[in-house]
């Protein structure tokens, strides 16, 4: 006992690591309760989609379209969305055994590891062990975390708090350290294959705090070092945002139409009032709570400037960023004059991410400066009230009595019903403008190819998952077919084994031209394009170039 107490008195980092995850433990307890509603909300998106997407594979190998969404016609998230959260949750599915069991061991690392990256980003910032570990602890405990974790369950978002302590330790270290500026590369990778709308807000803020340390770009260090950085971003990621951008000149999908994600009147009622962030109603499901802890230990950020020493700026900046993410939460951020692109946001009150952020910061590095002789206790203590405060608001997780399995869980069929809201595929707002214009067509098309003009035999006909196979007998006139497939990049089409064009037709399905009195056997398979296969390469490149330049360097 005395050798562990003493190894543990020289290795503050492993209890710190302990004491972390114990709380992580602690406040996902009820995860693991087997009447959790983990599709409540978000979860039955990402839970389907990350089910889809492994049966997908599991048929066909490439699962940029899913298959066995819409009504068997194929459906995209996979596109458009990061692929972080959808493949950690078929990793731990797949060594579980369980869907539901591998969606609630995701959630539970990603609190954890948002505590740990805090807890780094801190202690380059303090150079303090009880306020890295005091950050950890608010940051994971803070409502809006809460929210997004156990009622929302937006999975992408709550990847977010995992990445922006990485972003922002990047930034710091590059304009203030000769080294490990690369944590930015980490950070910002993470978040751009994690979620869209995270990766513009935090783009947002980093900018600025570029803006605030702009006499640092003079360095030939700063600037060199940000070049780098930015380049093997921008590499990395380009498997996920090549192909995303193709499909924006490829034909016109919902999500990139005016108010497809959300309408001015829905984004602006969005706002917050003061009363959320200070308190919820009793019957409040969504908690936008700012917290009283850390309403308290904000009070004391007027001391903490006039004493601060060290990172002075930084503080300021993060204090300032605060209150100002905090602002545009509410309904008194002048959102009606700012340009309708915002409105991708969706909900102002999405903001409280960064403020969350900001404030844990702000919130340990005032209790490690007002408190005199603060050590561990002090922390373990406002730990604890931290954690009583959040547990006081278990009552907004959602339980429902039988929970069914993934595997059990039927994907909504298209119904052709104006503003459609289906399990696994949201609004479809990933389908082509086309298709989502007349979904009844989605909703009673038969299930094969379907003889748009000219005359055919159509024999043989074989579809499994993305692929496909038919004996086609063409007529005296051209025929132009439409096949089972929505429209997306990366359908290959052989009419005998030469690959044919392809096209959209009028209902946004996959379609393709056969000459007159042409007899031979159609093959549809998805395959990727070109581009795809390019990013593809050009990611894994730069990854191999980057762990190169990393074991040189440090």
């Amino acid at each position: 006992m005395k050798k562990l107490l003493s190894y543990l008195k020289e290795n503050r980092i492993v209890v710190d690591i302990g004491i972390i995850l114990f709380v992580t433990l602690f406040l996902m307890i009820s995860n693991f309760n087997s009447n959790y509603d983990i599709y409540y909300d978000d979860g039955v998106q990402h839970l389907l989609r990350a089910y889809g997407t492994y049966q997908t594979i599991a048929q066909n190998g490439n699962a940029s379209i899913i298959a066995n969404f819409t009504n068997g016609f194929g459906y995209s998230w996979n596109f458009f969305y990061g692929p972080l959260s959808t493949y950690g949750i078929i990793l731990f599915s797949i060594l579980s055994g369980s869907f539901n069991l591998g969606f609630k061991i995701f959630l539970l690392l990603i609190v954890f590891f948002a505590g740990i990256f805090m807890y780094k980003l801190v202690y380059e910032l303090a150079q303090n062990s009880n306020a890295a570990l005091l950050a950890s602890i608010i940051y994971i405990t803070s409502p809006y975390f809460f929210t997004d974790i156990y009622v929302r369950h937006a999975i992408g978002e709550c990847l977010g708090f995992v990445f922006i302590p990485l972003v922002f330790l990047g930034l710091y270290n590059l304009f203030n350290t000769e080294n490990n500026h690369y944590y930015l590369i980490f950070g910002a990778v993470g978040l751009i294959i994690s979620h869209n709308i995270s990766t513009m807000l935090v783009a947002f803020f980093s900018a600025i705090y570029i803006l605030v340390n702009i006499k640092n770009l003079s360095s030939q260090r700063v600037k060199k070092g940000l070049f780098i950085d930015i380049i093997f971003i921008v590499l990395i990621t380009s498997f996920y945002w090549m192909p995303l951008l193709q499909t924006k000149f490829f034909t016109n999908y919902r999500v990139y139409e005016k108010e497809a994600m959300a309408t001015q009147e829905s984004f602006l009622g969005s706002g917050l009032t003061l009363k959320e962030l200070f308190m919820a109603e009793n019957n409040a499901v969504l908690i936008f709570e700012i917290g009283f802890p850390v309403i308290i230990m904000l009070v004391f950020s007027i001391m903490t400037i006039k004493i601060l020493e060290n990172n002075k700026k930084e503080y300021i900046f993060f204090l300032v960023a605060g209150f100002f993410s905090l602002w545009m939460s509410t309904r008194y951020f002048p959102w009606k004059f700012m340009p309708k692109f915002s409105y991708i946001i969706q909900f102002s009150w999405r903001m409280l991410l960064l403020s969350t952020f900001f404030f844990a910061i702000i919130s340990s590095i005032n209790m490690s400066l007002i408190i005199k002789h603060f050590n561990i206790k002090d922390v373990i203590i406002i730990s604890i009230i931290c954690m009583t405060y959040i547990y006081s608001r278990m009552g907004a997780i959602p339980y429902f009595e039988n929970v069914v399995n993934v595997k059990d869980y039927e994907v909504s069929s298209v119904t052709g019903q104006s503003n459609e809201w289906l399990s696994g595929m949201g609004r479809l707002e990933y389908l082509p403008s086309k298709a989502y214009q007349d979904t009844f067509y989605i909703a009673t098309r038969e299930a094969g190819i379907i003889v748009l003009s000219g005359d055919c035999n159509l024999d043989l006909q074989f579809k499994v998952g993305n692929y496909m196979t038919a004996k086609i007998e063409a007529g005296e006139d051209e025929t132009i077919l439409e096949l089972p497939y929505i429209y997306y990049p990366g359908f290959t089409v052989r009419f005998d084994g030469i690959v044919i064009d392809t096209f959209e037709t009028d209902n946004g399905f996959l379609g393709c031209k056969i000459a007159p009195k042409d007899n031979g056997n159609l093959e549809i398979k998805y395959t990727g394009t070109n581009l795809m296969s390019f990013s593809k390469i050009i990611s894994i490149v730069s990854l191999i170039i980057f762990t190169i330049y990393l074991w040189k360097k440090y």
